[in-house]
């Protein structure tokens, strides 16, 4: 049975709901319902009954018919289609969404490329065969944080590791294999998060890096963070989930916890009392982390009739937040001694001026099993890689970047320079750009074709049509004369809002409107929310707000969250000649009238907010502070600090002010320990109307006093030019940083990037920095010749025996022994700090551990 009659009729009665919610577009998506078998029927339905709302805003039936109709045909192909049934087949299998991207119908051809090469194989094998057809398509690249769908990845040939799982799950679930993307939200050890790919095969779950292939499954880089963790999950539109075990669910969605898969674990209960030992039913408990500099929420549950939430996580520190009905206050669980924890609700101070100190100790994790394999496999992977390697290399070669890209360009004067970095920008998408630029209606235009993509990522110039980009310009023009430049270009002619994939939108929201009704906004542009406010119904899912809804398609479904209501204001403004934008620290709504921009925030009264207080921060050390690197600024809004997104700030004598609404706020500062052990300073300051508020700062000190040295091995390698050299020759006697890398792979090119990110404060520092890689064609490495560009004193040699550097992760205690390798050296020959593998922050983290001048 495709479908047993407990989903069946779980289906129908959401699918009748999410019907009625959406009944303003009831022909564009249930009208093919009229041309469905009984089994598209239900597969249907089953999509719709759990679908987020911004999907039923952006997209219409026939897109999801497609889905179906594939999931079902591909089901009686392959040999096991038999096992695909109930909320397997449902939730891995015909789900369309993977994560947040943007949603197109790419599984016809991924199915005709990848079928042909798996066919025969059994399950585990097709699935290590996909992998490298992944690995083929795209690598790892930082990117901005909008997921881009499958066939834009593909038009880059890289992506962050949110965008290779979903290529990833994409491609698996393609061809009948159920897959699903992992992640954690934060990791407890290190300043960042991953995600990868689960797959099932013949009744069991494994896992493997996406676009990473390996010789086996259940192997990656990732695996001893992952063993770390105090939360991986996986996320399923749905709640058709069986045999799995759930953190939470709401009635659309549910998020399974697979931390036993990686990690030893263990179930805490939190119970929550009011003062009078009263148990507290549906408070909030957040369970939280230090990552970013931000206290960050793995998950919020809600307490239970008994006044619990529960929650299976890793053996390590958590925070626990706890908040109902505007009371909050906190607490910490050492989940390696402990199980329960009872917390009172009642107000936790938070007085002007008072300072914390807390200490969060990670997990110490297990070295990962490596899977063993005969000398046949190895050198099937090598020759598998190399092939993928290849294939990618002739394929980016195809677009215009480096010379090619400047040829083209040179036609373009005065504005071959703007032109020359989009089109490199555009990638596997460089014809759309090259018709934007070429198109004669527009050419005398050139000037604001340039300065309307500046306004955009680099990514959108690699999903975004010519097309697309001149009904923005064309609209947009009418009100190049109504303001000055930099108001017109990042105001109006901008087509990129918040993370949303970006859409023709203003001639489609303009037939809404009469000329009265245009008029009429102009003069009062606060208006427009009210407008939006009354016109769009408000969606409550809560696991669906990171989605962004398209703006004519809201206008049509008449249902969004708050987030794409903004959103939506904010393209009405444009459309209307008004210009309008929505704020990065805090996502607070803006516009400009009069001369000046207007900041409105939605709340329990949506009033313009007024920044006329100044919060100033002053170092009491001399760290260089970086926002999000090492401290943040949150504000009490709604019972829980929330981080405002500042960015870098301008720090000038050891300090930096920030303008701000009057309001309690919360400064934290971190110094993060090589071993992930995270030290936090909490400052608590009331800030009010007109005031300017001063507040020194320091990281919480370290104990260094264990810290070890020992004796690092003479070593030879090679220069560029073939002389052989030994490692004392080439380091000096203190601030050295030596570092041996595995080129190319992960996570060298993290360190790498790092390194790179953090050029200012080495060449403040100017240690001396020594970079060995295993052969001389590593050498060629792009990301390494960026680093070197970057910092023209690093020195680079070839040659290392990895069995060599075994004593230096055994004597530094390290458990991930793989590469990158790097280690601190303040005096001759002898190491006094050392990391090895994943660890993000890596790169500024040795700076650290460098003696003063």
């Amino acid at each position: 049975m495709l479908v047993n009659n407990e989903h069946k009729q779980i289906i129908e009665e959401r699918f009748e709901a999410v019907r009625e919610a959406a009944k303003h577009r009831e022909e564009e998506l249930f009208g093919v319902l009229n041309q469905c078998t009984e089994d598209e029927a239900i597969c249907l339905k089953y999509l719709y009954a759990f679908m987020p709302e911004q999907d039923l805003a952006n997209h219409d039936g026939e897109l999801f018919l497609k889905f179906v109709r594939h999931a079902l045909k591909v089901r009686q192909i392959v040999p096991w289609g038999d096992k695909l049934t109930g909320g397997l087949f449902l939730n891995y299998v015909l789900q369309y969404r993977m994560s947040n991207e943007n949603v197109e119908f790419y599984k016809d051809d991924f199915f005709e490329e990848l079928y042909p090469r798996i066919e025969g194989k059994s399950m585990k094998e097709a699935a290590l065969i996909i992998n490298y057809w992944c690995f083929e398509k795209a690598t790892y690249q930082t990117t901005d944080s909008r997921t881009t769908c499958p066939l834009t990845t593909l038009r880059n040939a890289y992506g962050r590791c949110g965008e290779e799982s979903v290529l990833g799950v994409a491609a698996f679930r393609s061809v009948g294999i159920p897959a699903r993307q992992a992640y954690t939200p934060r990791w407890a050890h290190c300043d960042d998060n991953h995600a990868w790919v689960e797959v099932w095969t013949d009744g069991e779950w494994h896992f493997l890096g996406a676009c990473e292939p390996e010789a086996t499954l259940d192997s990656g880089w990732f695996q001893l963070s992952a063993s770390r963790g105090m939360l991986i999950q996986s996320k399923v539109f749905a709640t058709t989930v069986e045999n799995e075990l759930i953190t939470r669910q709401t009635d659309s969605a549910t998020e399974v916890n697979t931390l036993d898969r990686y990690a030893a674990t263990k179930e805490i209960t939190v119970t929550v009392q009011d003062a009078e030992g009263n148990l507290v039913e549906g408070a909030h408990v957040r369970f939280e982390v230090v990552n970013y500099s931000e206290l960050f929420p793995l998950t919020e549950i809600v307490t239970d009739a008994k006044g619990e939430a529960k929650f299976v996580t890793g053996f390590g520190d958590l925070v626990i937040y706890v908040h109902k009905d505007g009371v909050a206050t906190y607490d910490q669980i050492d989940v390696r001694l402990d199980d329960m924890l009872t917390v009172v609700l009642e107000d936790k101070a938070r007085t002007h001026g008072r300072v914390e100190t807390i200490t969060l100790v990670p997990p110490k994790g297990a070295s990962p099993d490596e899977n063993a394999i005969d000398e046949a496999t190895r050198k099937n992977h090598e020759a598998c890689h190399q092939h993928a390697l290849k294939t990618r290399k002739a394929f980016v070669e195809t677009f215009f970047l480096g010379e090619k890209a400047t040829e083209w360009a040179k036609d373009f004067a005065p504005f071959e320079e703007g032109v020359e970095k989009h089109l490199e920008s555009a990638r596997g998408n460089y014809e759309e750009i090259q018709a934007f630029f070429k198109d004669e209606e527009t050419y005398n235009l050139l000037e604001y074709k340039v300065k309307m993509l500046n306004t955009m990522k680099t990514k959108d110039l690699s999903d975004t049509s010519c097309e697309i980009l001149k009904a923005h310009l064309q609209h947009a023009l009418q009100f190049a004369d109504d303001f000055e430049e930099e108001t017109f270009v990042k105001g109006i002619l901008a087509p990129r809002i918040a993370t949303e994939k970006i859409t023709p939108y203003r001639q489609g929201l303009e037939v809404f409107f009469d000329e009265e009704a245009k008029v009429n906004f102009k003069q009062n542009p606060r208006s427009i929310y009210d407008y939006v406010d009354e016109y769009i119904a408000t969606a409550t899912s809560a696991q669906n707000v990171y989605l962004c809804a398209q703006p004519v398609g809201m206008m049509k479904v008449r249902l969004g969250h708050v987030a794409s209501k903004k959103l939506l204001f904010v393209a009405l403004c444009r459309t209307f000649g008004i210009p309008a934008k929505l704020n990065k620290e805090n996502g607070n709504m803006s516009y400009f009238q009069n001369g000046t921009w207007i900041e409105i925030e939605v709340g329990v009264a949506q009033e313009e907010v007024v920044k006329n207080s100044t919060l100033t921060l002053k170092a009491e050390d001399d760290t260089v502070y970086e926002y999000m690197k090492n401290y943040t600024v949150g504000r009490y809004v709604g019972d829980v600090y929330r981080t405002l997104y500042l960015g870098t700030g301008e720090w000038v004598d050891g300090s930096v002010s920030y303008p701000v609404e009057a309001g309690e706020y919360r400064v934290v500062t971190v110094n993060r320990e090589a071993s992930g052990t995270v030290h936090a300073n909490l400052y608590y300051v009331d800030v009010k109307e007109n005031e300017t508020v001063a507040l020194g700062i320091k990281l919480a000190e370290v104990n260094n006093a264990h810290q070890k040295e020992i004796i690092v091995k003479e070593a030879t390698f090679m220069n560029a030019n073939g002389d052989v050299c030994e490692l004392s020759e080439v380091t000096q006697d203190t601030r050295n940083i030596v570092a041996f890398l595995d080129a190319g792979a992960e996570p060298t090119e993290h360190l790498l990037n790092e390194m790179i990110e953090a050029k200012e404060q080495y060449l403040e520092l100017e240690p001396s920095v020594v970079l060995v890689v295993e052969e001389a064609k590593d050498l060629d490495n792009p990301t390494l010749q960026k680093t070197i560009a970057a910092l023209p004193f690093i020195k680079v040699y070839v040659g290392y025996n990895k069995e060599d550097l075994t004593y230096l992760y055994e004597d530094f205690e390290i458990l991930d022994k793989k590469l990158p390798l790097a280690y601190v050296m303040n005096k001759p020959m002898i190491a006094s700090m050392a990391i090895a593998g994943y660890n993000v922050g890596i790169g500024t983290m040795l700076l650290k551990y460098l003696e003063a001048k």
